[in-house]
């Protein structure tokens, strides 16, 4: 089974460097490729949809839920929802109208507004609230005995508030953690743009294709895991051979060459797109500026 050892191997040995026997061996070729190796190998996957590390997902909304601002001198009753000042939830335990919201806090007119249960099961993009903040669910779940343990396994996110730029995007979706690069839309009109690990869009229920962060090279095909080395080497030449010319040779190797026949094989590992009614199935390209 190839590892990600054998993968440095190959590279160390395009450029007759001494090989290793783990990344974290303390000699300088596993120091040099260590520091390299996963942002060369997120370099070459993010260059073509390689078949290998594809996803599809339905794209969690977390988008806040929306709420109407507490307001002074206004008439509330028992369970009305408002959102405070401090960006916080709370739910109405006695009928009155406002004054100053400490002064109501501090007696006990409002409580943190919590709807989370523990030991119920709950779905993908489901929306709860624990100690006045809105969460949107992640993976199908039955709730830990404290939240705070679902949370730490990311089994929940804090949803977020969409600021008003007049361009339409008003939902946010979660990205998943081991995304790469988007490569196909389920509504192929859809407008999106990528804001950190967010994607912002003007459509419901949108789902994607992804390149994600395979880290398993035997899943990779023979002409991926050469491309990958060359790449690996052309990026590691320099500090160990203080050779510019030959990590250009390889760098050229590379671009011309070990990627353009990766590229080409991993093409014919399905029917070639054509244009049908069914836009998901098929897959195809969104026109979303990103």
């Amino acid at each position: 089974m190839l590892t990600k050892v054998d993968v440095c191997n190959v590279a160390l040995g395009m450029i007759g460097a001494t090989r290793i026997t783990a990344l974290t061996q303390a000699i300088e070729e596993a120091r040099v490729v260590n520091n390299v190796y996963d942002s060369v190998r997120d370099e070459v996957l993010m260059e073509h949809p390689w078949s290998f590390s594809q996803k599809r997902v339905a794209l969690t909304d977390m988008t806040r839920t929306a709420q109407d601002d507490w307001v002074t001198l206004t008439a509330y009753v028992v369970d009305d929802i408002v959102l405070s000042a401090n960006g916080l939830y709370y739910k109405c335990l006695i009928a009155h109208t406002s004054g100053v919201f400490a002064t109501d806090l501090a007696a006990v007119k409002w409580v943190l507004y919590t709807t989370w249960v523990t030991g119920t099961a709950y779905t993908i993009g489901t929306k709860k609230y624990n100690a006045g903040i809105e969460y949107s669910c992640l993976v199908n779940d039955t709730a830990a005995a404290l939240f705070t343990t679902d949370l730490a396994l990311v089994y929940w996110v804090a949803t977020e508030l969409v600021v008003d730029m007049d361009d339409e995007l008003s939902i946010i979706y979660y990205l998943p953690t081991d995304f790469l690069k988007v490569n196909a839309l389920s509504y192929d009109k859809a407008v999106y743009r990528l804001i950190g690990s967010r994607l912002y869009t003007d459509t419901e229920d949108l789902k994607i294709q992804y390149t994600f962060i395979n880290d398993t090279p035997s899943t990779y095909s023979g002409q991926f895991q050469t491309a990958l080395a060359t790449r690996l080497a052309a990026e590691i030449c320099f500090n160990i051979t203080q050779s510019m010319t030959k990590a250009m040779e390889l760098l050229k190797k590379y671009e011309s060459i070990d990627l353009v026949r990766a590229m080409s094989s991993d093409s014919q590992q399905g029917t070639p797109e054509s244009i049908t009614a069914d836009e998901w199935e098929n897959a195809r390209l969104s026109t979303g500026a990103i």
